[in-house]
């Protein structure tokens, strides 16, 4: 069976995550060179021109006044909120490889939910740093299962299937069929690619104990064992354990009424970014 170094080996010429996709996670503040950054990179891909064109003129942000051009879209609709945009519109192509529809619900679904809810804790929690970070990360937390899906779709496709009728977790399945799961193979692959480091962070986090993850990765954590909680993404024997842990760990109150998993659960439907991704 392969070894990681042989899997990067085999995918480092592969243009798996775009490049403008990782100049742009890359970008870090909202100043004025970040800013004309932004609009320059976004505009080498017509269609994420089109796509933006199209969420800043519906009615969630149009304000009934229309947008023609990208430095309108980041003007109205701010830095971040685009740049999160950017890696929702893009890392759709990554999760839609295969066009199979159980990649997209297991996983896509998944990461875009636990992203959101994650962001939704940090602006609570007066978390500004990492309420910027938490969707980008959210997002690219699965590129290991990206991966290795691209290496082998028909074998990820039986590693789908198995998970959705069985107790093993993805990780024992994933090493079962490769000999390594997505989460080194994604903080690998990371690293080659030269990811920042947030994003590399946030990857390696899956595979610790919540005590043991940094704040961005607890914050993730929350927000993946909420989704799962949510019917974004299969619950598992210890989703609610690990939510539970969470909650100590930022202090939530866990005999509020309505119950979290409620509150949150319509926010993230009436999110503007969730209903964004079902455009995608």
């Amino acid at each position: 069976m392969a070894t990681v170094t042989e899997y990067l080996s085999q995918i480092k010429d592969l243009t798996i995550v775009p490049p403008v996709l990782i100049s742009i996670l890359s970008l870090e503040d909202d100043n004025e060179l970040g800013f004309g950054e932004l609009e320059k990179k976004v505009q080498s891909d017509q269609v994420l021109v089109a796509r933006l064109l199209k969420l800043a003129n519906s009615p969630f942000f149009s304000r009934g006044n229309p947008i023609a051009n990208m430095k309108q879209v980041i003007t109205r609709l701010g830095f971040k909120t685009v740049r999160s945009m950017v890696a929702m519109s893009m890392s759709d192509s990554l999760f839609s490889q295969g066009n199979y529809k159980k990649f997209r619900d297991e996983v896509w679904d998944h990461s875009i939910a636990k992203g959101i809810l994650a962001q939704f804790l940090c602006e609570e929690k007066k978390m500004r740093k990492e309420a910027e970070l938490s969707l980008t990360c959210g997002l690219m937390q699965d590129l290991g299962k990206i991966v290795l899906n691209t290496i082998d779709r028909p074998k990820y496709v039986e590693i789908l299937t198995e998970y959705q009728t069985s107790d093993l977790t993805f990780s024992e399945l994933e090493i079962k069929a490769f000999g390594v799961d997505s989460i080194e193979m994604g903080t690998e692959a990371a690293k080659l690619w030269k990811l920042p480091a947030p994003i590399i962070q946030a990857i390696e986090d899956k595979g610790k104990a919540p005590k043991d993850q940094s704040v961005i990765g607890q914050a993730i954590g929350f927000g993946g064992s909420l989704a799962k909680l949510s019917g974004h993404g299969k619950k598992e024997s210890d989703t609610q354990s690990l939510f539970e842990m969470y909650q100590d760990i930022f202090s939530l109150n866990k005999e509020q009424n309505p119950p979290l998993t409620e509150t949150y659960g319509v926010k993230l439907t009436n999110n503007e970014l969730y209903q964004f991704c079902s455009t995608l």
